[in-house]
């Protein structure tokens, strides 16, 4: 039997990249050993794949604008002439019969984002940066252009809080989006983790405190000021001892100095970024994710998948995952520190920590990656077969 022959784009085709760029890359790596036949359009890779079949793209390198108006129209032309079966967009291309918009809706992130800015002239700021920045308008033109041609057979959004931008920025009917939450290893990220807990600890100097695990490659975003703040108070109202292990590759001078001017700089190790993730869930108590704005973070359903209990926002679409007050808190202003410190508090209980960790791994088996790769398969296997207009109602 033939294979069917699939296509999509991403500037960099590559797994250390994280968000969209890793979820492709694994994603086309088990089509290629299905029933596909892959075409990955991308200016750059890693390295060649079995089974895939690479397409350079040539852009126009600067200003970034356009790169990536660049990238977008010959991505979407070439893909075009190759007259695949079906094609995935994930937010580089102007036309696709799935889309699947890794990064949300763009103008959501554009506003909400701007919360991680307390300062009201900073905000300001950055607010008039953005609006003069012809690479946010570039983004949002390449974005939008897939919606407004009305041609996807199917978008699927990558969270309940994604599916309800996608209507409101949009007006895309409810049916034409199908909601498919990010997928994780959950034989790497599971409860025997906990093996670990005695190595991490004393690797750093931990003994028997409560570890808070903060983990992130942007601190601004993910709310990591906020956390400090909140922990800082704690430590003041006679919080039980506690250290909070911070993973990531951001700069962390900022965040050094604030947590020593509010007195929590022994309670504070940055570890920067690490190979072993899954040892650090193992290692710690509670997982906290104060996102301004993500559209599905990896690194809640990681935790979760751990065995952790989860706080974070209501603007993490990860959030939809949760049961809030059983394996998690929604904490619905991101700015409420006392909120924040409710959160923490109930968490600290051993008990309620250890029913968490009973469950692990077994409400987060619908958010493995082989469930979610075998919808994204269903649905492109669907929009293959389609012989319908792909106009939305």
């Amino acid at each position: 039997m033939r294979k069917l022959r699939f296509a999509t784009a991403i500037r960099d085709f590559s797994r250390r990249k994280g968000g969209a760029e890793r979820y492709l890359v694994d994603l086309c790596t088990r089509m290629a050993k299905e029933d596909f036949e892959v075409h990955v359009y991308a200016e750059q890779w890693e390295e060649e794949v079995e089974g895939i079949h690479f397409h350079r793209v040539k852009t126009i390198p600067f200003p970034k604008s356009a790169r990536l108006l660049s990238f977008a129209v010959r991505a979407t032309r070439e893909i075009e002439r190759e007259n695949c079966d079906v094609t995935l967009g994930v937010g580089n291309t102007l036309r696709a019969d799935v889309l699947q918009p890794h990064g949300g809706v763009h103008w959501a992130w554009f506003w909400r984002s701007l919360r991680a800015y307390d300062h009201q002239v900073i905000w300001m700021i950055k607010l008039l940066g953005r609006v003069l920045s012809p690479k946010q308008w570039a983004q949002g033109y390449i974005e939008d252009a897939p919606y407004k041609k009305g041609r996807a057979y199917k978008i699927i959004a990558i969270s309940d809080m994604v599916k309800r931008d996608i209507i409101r920025w949009y007006g895309i009917p409810e049916e034409k989006i199908a909601v498919i939450y990010n997928g994780v290893d959950v034989e790497r990220f599971h409860p025997r983790n906990r093996q670990y807990r005695d190595e991490i600890r004393k690797r750093h100097g931990i003994g028997s405190e409560f570890v808070i695990l903060f983990v992130s490659n942007n601190f601004r975003m993910k709310g990591l000021g906020h956390l400090i703040k909140a922990l800082a108070d704690l430590k003041k109202e006679n919080f039980s001892p506690f250290k909070c292990l911070i993973l990531g590759r951001d700069k962390k001078d900022s965040y050094v100095r604030l947590a020593k001017r509010l007195g929590i700089s022994d309670e504070i190790i940055v570890a920067g970024s690490t190979d072993e993730a899954e040892k650090y869930y193992g290692a710690a108590d509670l997982l906290i994710h104060p996102s301004f704005y993500d559209s599905c973070s990896l690194t809640v359903i990681e935790g979760l998948a751990s065995g952790l209990p989860v706080i974070t926002t209501s603007s993490t679409g990860a959030s939809g995952t949760l049961n809030h007050k059983d394996n998690g808190w929604i904490i619905q202003n991101i700015g409420d520190l006392e909120e924040l410190k409710m959160a923490i508090r109930y968490f600290q209980g051993e008990n309620t920590r250890e029913h968490t960790l009973n469950q692990g791994g077994m409400k987060t088996g619908r958010y493995s990656e082989i469930v979610n790769f075998n919808k994204i398969i269903r649905i492109l296997k669907e929009a293959s077969r389609s012989a319908e207009a792909r106009t939305f109602d």
